[in-house]
């Protein structure tokens, strides 16, 4: 049974922030994870030890400050195995001294007989740059109320709003995303309101970038959601060392949400300044630049199954990466009794010069390719891959 429209009574809607589902089924244009060998050919396969050297991590661990937690999302029957990731620590975790962490797990969608490889992923590069830290699997069930095919980020986030201040992680990676007109602009909106809510707790939310480029649809770009989103903090992708852009990092500007007060004048310094820029047409030059900042997107090796899987790319690697070395940054706080970091997007860009900056590579997208990376803000590196310890010194300034 379905109807071609619905309304409610004046008093009943204006408390009500979105009906569903209705009539809307819109396409899916879902990220990927890459996994054999590189499209130049070249077989990858590289783990935790050489991504702690490229970001000035080393062999420091957490674990000093009470109450620290992060934790990764899973969704769409994505399910993490204890023993692959003791597998992992076992052949990556070299000389760093901090046991195979066991990981609560959190959420309606978390069991299930097969391990998934972005699962796995994502669980075992957070604790891979923020060992010693306490960790979570929040798995959930279901799909979006308003399209089929999507992730129910509202019921994630239901739940990180029930959990107690004393309870919920601190760090929240998520390597889930689409197109964002897939979603509809109601459920988008109260998304929205839910990110602001963690944010304001001192909850950071990294979402990867998509793994689309800039996306193509009707000759123009598409930017993706909800790494586009104002209110969390996306993360683009990059390749070898030194490191550049990678092709298939998503990346670019919003049609739905403006730029952002914290980031106007990086974004305005690139679209006046940066070389062989896109043409206009593709994109909505005035709209929210994503992501903000970026890490390793390639050469991952995954254990699912109890199976080492070398050569697993796209920017599922590097929203985990990212937040295990935020995760630090709050135990770093945390253990002076200071604060967690809580959103981070403004810290970020009156930081900048605290992230390795990207200047090399560029996405993919319409015509005759996507955007370019270049000398500070870009929208597929945003300012850069992070240099643990130069944010340390920063993170460590602020009150």
């Amino acid at each position: 049974m379905r109807t071609e429209s619905y309304s409610l009574p004046p008093e009943v809607a204006e408390v009500v922030d979105f009906v569903a589902p209705t009539t809307s089924f819109p396409p899916v244009n879902r990220p990927k994870i890459f996994t054999g060998t590189s499209r130049n050919g070249e077989q990858l396969g590289d783990g935790a030890k050489k991504l702690r050297s490229l970001y000035s991590v080393g062999d420091f661990v957490g674990g000093e400050a009470k109450g620290n937690r992060h934790a990764v999302t899973g969704f769409l029957e994505q399910h993490f195995h204890p023993a692959d990731l003791k597998e992992f620590w076992t052949l990556s975790m070299g000389s760093v001294k901090a046991a195979s962490p066991k990981v609560k797990q959190v959420g309606d969608g978390v069991s299930g007989l097969k391990a998934g490889v972005e699962a796995e992923l994502d669980i075992e590069y957070i604790n891979a740059l923020g060992a010693g830290i306490e960790s979570e699997f929040w798995g959930f069930s279901g799909r979006s109320p308003d399209n089929k095919e999507n992730e129910p980020f509202l019921k994630w986030l239901q739940v990180v709003s029930n959990t107690s201040d004393e309870e919920v992680p601190l760090i929240f990676s998520t390597s889930y995303g689409e197109g964002e007109t897939t979603t509809t602009m109601e459920i988008a909106s109260r998304t929205n309101v839910e990110f602001q809510k963690a944010g304001v707790r001192g909850i950071s939310l990294l979402f990867a970038s998509g793994d689309s480029g800039a996306g193509c649809s009707d000759d123009k770009f598409v930017p993706n959601w909800p790494a586009g989103s104002p209110y969390v903090t996306g993360v683009g992708g990059t390749t070898g060392v030194p490191e550049k852009a990678v092709g298939l990092a998503s990346g670019g500007f919003c049609n739905r949400w403006a730029v952002q007060p914290w980031q106007k004048d990086a974004v305005s310094t690139y679209l006046s300044s940066a070389q062989d820029l896109p043409d206009p047409k593709y994109f909505n030059k005035t709209g929210r630049g994503f992501p903000d900042i970026s890490a390793q997107a390639t050469n991952f090796l995954v254990v699912a199954n109890l199976i080492p899987t070398p050569g697993v790319a796209g920017t599922s690697c590097a929203s985990p990466t990212a937040s295990g070395v935020i995760a630090l940054l709050n135990d770093v706080r945390l253990a002076q009794g200071k604060s967690s970091l809580g959103f981070l997007n403004p810290f970020i860009y009156q930081n900048a010069d605290s992230f390795n900056d990207i200047t090399e590579g560029r996405n993919s997208g319409c015509g005759e390719g996507g955007f370019p990376a270049a000398k500070g803000w870009d929208p597929v590196t945003g300012v850069g891959t992070p240099n643990f310890e130069k944010l340390k010194a920063a993170v460590l300034k602020l009150k």
